[in-house]
């Protein structure tokens, strides 16, 4: 399989803005399912994006969906399942990295 290789600033970009779609999805979400397969989709986006340093573009991913969520809470939007969206976000750390490690174990195979 071969995906061009871009810099990181570029992948560093990708994951932002990849990252800024994901927040709507996890706050309007009914189930959990739904933010949960993005995130495992995104992660092994980035694992193939970057097979040595996936896991930087993951811990990234759950920097900004930690802190948006935070963000968007603040500033007063009320979540579709706020109990989802909690356990969405503050659970993202797990999925993500392994995700990300999958994507870059295929990307070397």
């Amino acid at each position: 399989m071969k995906i061009p290789k871009n810099n990181i600033g570029t992948n560093i970009f990708i994951t932002v803005i990849l990252s800024l779609i994901q927040l709507p999805i996890i706050h309007f979400a009914t189930i959990v399912y739904v933010p949960l397969f993005f995130m495992l989709v995104f992660a092994f986006f980035y694992g193939l994006l970057e097979p040595k340093w996936g896991w930087v573009l993951s811990f990234l991913q759950v920097i900004i969906l930690i802190s948006g969520y935070w963000v968007i809470n603040k500033m007063g939007f009320e979540a579709a399942n706020k109990d989802y969206a909690i356990f969405a976000t503050h659970v993202s750390i797990f999925p993500s990295f392994v995700a990300a490690f999958f994507g870059s174990f295929i990307y070397r195979l």
